[in-house]
């Protein structure tokens, strides 16, 4: 499940790490650097990061253009497979 930091009283957030440990350790750096190793005074939190929505519309995209490469070309990627020895 993908984390991040963010700290309310900066306007700052860290990066989307894919374990909580990754934005633990994004909080010691932004705490030790800006609030001088001490928490802000409103707080700051670690929490879920929802993933971003632009996986699923590469994947579209991709599978959009091997439908064109497949229609103008009739070379589908199963052929470029056999061809290679992969199938």
């Amino acid at each position: 499940m993908p984390h991040r930091y963010t700290c309310p009283d900066c306007n700052a957030a860290g990066a989307v790490h894919a374990s909580r440990r990754g934005a633990e350790k994004d909080q010691k750096d932004h705490r030790k650097t800006v609030h001088g190793g001490m928490s802000p005074p409103s707080g700051d939190r670690i929490g879920y990061a929802p993933p971003s929505s632009r996986g699923p519309l590469i994947v579209i995209g991709v599978f959009m253009l091997l439908i064109l490469v497949r229609q103008l070309t009739g070379v589908a990627p199963d052929d470029v497979a056999r061809w290679l020895g992969l199938i």
